[in-house]
């Protein structure tokens, strides 16, 4: 009987044993995780906040009604809808630095007012957008037209680094910005 009682005591200590070391391991693994989705908000607060800074009020509304947020790889997009969107803005990453920013030209933005907008103006809206985006001041220049957008209804900039900023004078809405790689 004291055998017996000795190997269930001896099992019970090996097994609780077990049991508290995992635990801190448990504990640790949520917390990080834990800690990478309070990241993740933050990025998408921030990512909104530079939205409300940088785009028409028109643009923050319909993400702030209808925002869908995913991100795959280095991309996170949002939209105003996952399957079909009018609405979707793509923001890529290179270790954690903007590289790329592309304003879906869906339906959306077709039912945006009018703005007819200066060169001085869109110049404006591009280095904006570097300001909140990139924590850039740049100087920017008209250059060559980007492939598909040589028409009078959009202007292309480019910084001092050769980045590119495509701006959409209909509208006063930055569609591009590609770093130069």
């Amino acid at each position: 009987m004291k055998k017996l009682l000795l190997v269930l005591l001896v099992v019970c200590l090996s097994g609780c044993t077990q049991t508290i070391q995992n635990d801190p391991l448990k504990n640790s693994q949520s917390i990080k995780q834990d800690d990478k989705q309070k990241v993740v908000e933050a990025e998408k607060k921030q990512l909104m906040d530079g939205i409300k800074q940088t785009m028409p009020e028109e643009i923050y509304q319909e993400l702030t009604n209808k925002k869908v947020v995913y991100e795959i790889d280095d991309i996170i997009t949002i939209g105003n809808d996952q399957n079909n969107p009018t609405l979707r803005l793509d923001f890529a990453y290179q270790d954690g630095q903007l590289v790329q920013f592309v304003n879906k030209e869906y339906g959306f933005l077709d039912t945006l007012p009018t703005r007819m907008t200066s060169e001085q103006q869109a110049k404006e809206t591009a280095k904006t957008f570097a300001k909140v985006f990139l924590n850039q001041d740049v100087k920017l220049q008209k250059t060559t037209a980007l492939s598909g957008y040589d028409t009078d209804q959009y202007i292309t900039f480019k910084d001092e680094n050769h980045h590119t900023y495509l701006v959409a004078l209909n509208i006063n809405v930055l569609l591009k910005y590609n770093e130069n790689s």
